[in-house]
């Protein structure tokens, strides 16, 4: 006998994969959505429960075809969890950042999620059960430079997400949001590079140095987390009795949060980050008048 049905996007690699196979280990029949089948086949090997399928969460029929996999695989009921896990990131300076990618991004962390959850909301409303992981991040509660669109993706899947909560439940159905620090996976080193932040010409080539290896020190840190960490996290939300609303993992993010943000005012907090992150970036002095 099964827990149930679960349906993970983003389940190609880092987080999304390690939660779809904590789940089927854990006895859920899983739907661990990827953009590419073959590869996932040869990666994933041999994983007893595990049912992949091609999903691209900015693709409606994608989306259609992989929750109708889940359905059936229920019997034609409800699924009982939906992991929403796909995203990538982008970094430039507002200055300069492309925006095409920052619209990709949004389709993808924002609308993307936002379909998923349309196309399972129903039936949980319906069943008056299921639950809904949203995969965010710390940075959903503070902004890096140079990572600023990202983070408004983040901040936007926290804000439907909350009023999501609200919404379903008095259905029966919970929302989670999983917020890790940094995580040691290929997902900061597949982060898209955008506008002239790699030029060394650009005015931002300074932070920009100083941001990636403040990035790079922070994943070495054993304050992080790992994939499997956060899907041990997102398997014992869906668990719990009463899971918050918002489960911060991770060392590091409880220390940016508690302790840096919920301490200081905004412009204490900037000069914290920056000095947790190694950056010598300050505000030029106010110009002179005539």
């Amino acid at each position: 006998m099964t827990r149930g049905i679960a349906l993970v996007t983003g389940a190609g690699r880092g987080v999304g994969r390690a939660t779809a196979e904590r789940l089927a280990r854990g006895g859920y029949v899983v739907v661990a959505g990827v953009r590419d089948v073959a590869r996932a086949h040869d990666e994933y090997g041999e994983a007893p429960g595990v049912h992949l399928v091609r999903l691209d969460v900015t693709c409606p029929d994608d989306v259609v075809s992989a929750v109708g996999v889940a359905t059936d695989l229920a019997g034609g009921a409800a699924i009982d969890v939906l992991v929403n896990n796909a995203g990538f990131a982008m970094m430039g300076a507002q200055e300069n950042g492309d925006l095409q990618v920052a619209r990709e991004m949004f389709e993808t962390n924002v609308w993307g999620a936002a379909a998923m959850v349309q196309a399972v909301a129903p039936g949980m409303r319906e069943a008056r059960r299921g639950t809904i992981v949203a995969v965010s991040s710390i940075g959903a509660r503070l902004s890096n430079p140079l990572v600023g669109f990202y983070h408004a993706s983040k901040y936007a899947l926290s804000a439907m997400s909350e009023a999501l909560s609200v919404e379903m439940g008095p259905f029966g159905v919970r929302v989670v949001m999983i917020e890790p620090g940094m995580i040691d996976t290929d997902f900061p080193r597949a982060t898209r590079l955008t506008g002239n932040v790699t030029d060394p010409g650009s005015p931002y080539a300074p932070l920009f140095a100083d941001l990636r290896a403040g990035f790079a020190a922070w994943r070495e840190s054993p304050d992080g987390s790992t994939a499997e960490s956060c899907a041990e996290a997102i398997w014992d939300a869906i668990h719990a009795d009463s899971p918050p609303i918002r489960l911060v993992v991770g060392n590091d993010a409880a220390v940016l949060h508690a302790a840096l943000r919920e301490s200081a005012d905004d412009a204490d907090f900037q000069r914290r980050q920056q000095s947790f992150l190694g950056l010598h970036w300050a505000p030029a002095p106010p110009a002179a008048r005539d």
